[in-house]
């Protein structure tokens, strides 16, 4: 199995007060191949070139991989599924929205193409917050849940900026 970590907005993959170096660590330590790309642009350049950013990467996407994004990331994931041919192994979707927040975003499309990514996220498990500042609240959650399906946690955990998340890996590791 292999995970690829996708950070939110602009270049935050190797600041140290969030939580996808230290999910990554402990993903490795239990023998999960774990990714943390750094996408400098993320939400800041159009979709398109930051999806070629990460195609030059050439880090592998298959049915044993999980998708974990934050935020924005989990924009750039949902672009990614609908580009896939075969579904992945599980999504995680943490502070994740699919439509504006009332904050301009270059990784939100206008439209997505649902039954393509329904059919590829594999398990979906979708994170939001009563009380996120930036708007990515229950409401963001359930309308992700209302395309995707999966599990939804509603939490009161602010936008998921704590330096761990036990829950998160709890949930991953097999």
């Amino acid at each position: 199995m292999n995970a690829i970590i996708f950070h939110g907005t602009g270049p935050h993959a190797s600041y140290d007060k969030f939580w996808y170096r230290p999910l990554a660590q402990s993903l490795t330590e239990a023998g999960i191949d774990a990714d943390v790309p750094e996408l400098a642009q993320l939400d800041r350049e159009p979709l398109d070139d930051t999806l070629k950013e990460f195609d030059a990467l050439n880090i592998p996407i298959d049915e044993n991989t999980v998708l974990i994004g934050h935020s924005a990331g989990v924009s750039f994931i949902l672009a990614l599924l609908e580009r896939l041919h075969s579904p992945v192994k599980a999504c995680y979707m943490i502070a994740g929205y699919c439509s504006p927040n009332g904050m301009k975003h270059a990784a939100l499309k206008d439209s997505y193409a649902w039954d393509d990514i329904k059919a590829n996220a594999g398990e979906c498990y979708i994170f939001n917050s009563f009380n996120d500042p930036f708007k990515c609240n229950q409401d963001k959650g359930i309308e992700l849940f209302n395309h995707v399906g999966g599990t939804l946690l509603l939490r009161n955990d602010g936008h998921f900026l704590q330096k761990q998340q036990p829950l998160l890996l709890k949930l991953i590791l097999p």
